[in-house]
C-alpha cells in the first residue's frame, strides 16, 4: 500500500511540475516545437525538442546563430543563419548544400532557437496523437482516483 503512494505521489508531481514548467516557458515566450526534418543534423537531430526565444528580436540576430521562421505555406523551419544583410537573414540547413530560397524577414521570422532535447519530440508527438491524448487523461484519472482511494485517512485527534 505504501509502494502505491510513493508512486501515486511522484507521478503526481512530475506531471504537475513539468506542466508548470512548460507553462512558464510559454508564457515568457519560449515556444516547444519538435523538429520533424534531419536539415540541421548532426547539430539538431530529427525528433528533438526544441525551444524558441519568441521575444529575441530579428537585429539581434548574428552570424550562426540558430532561428526559426516560417515558409509561405506556414511551415515552421530552423536553420543557421548564414549571412545578414540590409534585406534580411539568409538561412541553411546545416545538413543542406544551398542556402534556402526564403529570406527572413520581420514578417516570418519567429524567433531564436535557445535549447534542443534530442528524442524528447518523440514523446510529445506521441502524446499529440487520439491514441497519445487518451492515454493522458487515463493516466491522470487512475492518478486522482488512487489518490482518493489510497489518500491519507488519517483521523484528526481531539
Amino acid at each position: 500500500m505504501r509502494i502505491i503512494k510513493i508512486i501515486i505521489n511522484v507521478l503526481t508531481t512530475l506531471i504537475i511540475v513539468l506542466g508548470g514548467v512548460f507553462l512558464i516557458l510559454y508564457v515568457c515566450g519560449f515556444i516547444p516545437y519538435v523538429v520533424l526534418s534531419g536539415s540541421m543534423e548532426p547539430t539538431i537531430k530529427t525528433g528533438s525538442l526544441c525551444f524558441i526565444n519568441k521575444n529575441a528580436k530579428i537585429k539581434s540576430i548574428k552570424e550562426n546563430d540558430i532561428i526559426a521562421f516560417k515558409l509561405n505555406n506556414g511551415t515552421l523551419v530552423t536553420h543557421r543563419a548564414i549571412k545578414i544583410d540590409k534585406k534580411g537573414i539568409i538561412t541553411k540547413g546545416d545538413r543542406n548544400k544551398e542556402p534556402d530560397g526564403t529570406l527572413v524577414v520581420n514578417n516570418n521570422y519567429v524567433g531564436k532557437n535557445i535549447l534542443w532535447i534530442p528524442k524528447i519530440g518523440y514523446i510529445v508527438m506521441a502524446f499529440q496523437t487520439t491514441k497519445g491524448k487518451i492515454i493522458i487523461i487515463v493516466t491522470i484519472l487512475i492518478l486522482f482516483i488512487s489518490g482518493l482511494l489510497f489518500g491519507d485517512n488519517k483521523k484528526i485527534e481531539k
